[in-house]
């Protein structure tokens, strides 16, 4: 049972990590909102609108920026609803598709940043991944630095 739990955390870190990121960093609500997403992952997904205003305001966005961001982020939300619908996939399948769309969309919201901005963007994501790995002791830790192979 600890295992399928396991699982499940780490399947949580790998669907949204950029969702999380945003909120582990709003000052004004972002504890009470990740606190709730990462004891359930399986509840609704994060709005990509307000991901995308998260991320403007911690990274500095220009109106652009946020704008294609919130695209980025509304395509990733359809493409990992369409793939946790895919029965016909393993559980293994899942996550590694799952942590592709994610990789893909890290990658496309990096192309739109600035250098500095990239940088934010990487230490925003790095201090939630220690804060999950803290949060979820040293075996799921080990389990998803396994699996955080970008």
């Amino acid at each position: 049972m600890k295992r399928i739990t396991s699982r499940f955390a780490l399947l949580g870190l790998a669907l949204s990590i950029v969702s999380f990121v945003p909120a582990a960093f709003a000052q004004d609500s972002g504890t009470a909102a990740s606190s709730d997403n990462a004891s359930a992952p399986q509840h609704r997904a994060p709005d990509p609108q307000k991901q995308a205003a998260r991320l403007a305001k911690h990274l500095g966005l220009n109106d652009d920026q946020a704008a294609k961001i919130t695209a980025i982020l509304q395509s990733r939300q359809q493409e990992l609803t369409a793939v946790r619908s895919d029965s016909s996939l393993s559980q293994q399948d899942r996550r590694a598709k799952m942590r592709s769309v994610q990789q893909g969309t890290d990658s496309q919201i990096n192309a739109l940043l600035t250098p500095d901005q990239q940088k934010q963007y990487a230490q925003m994501k790095q201090n939630m991944k220690n804060r999950w790995q803290n949060a979820h002791g040293a075996t799921n830790a080990a389990d998803s630095s396994d699996n955080d192979s970008h």
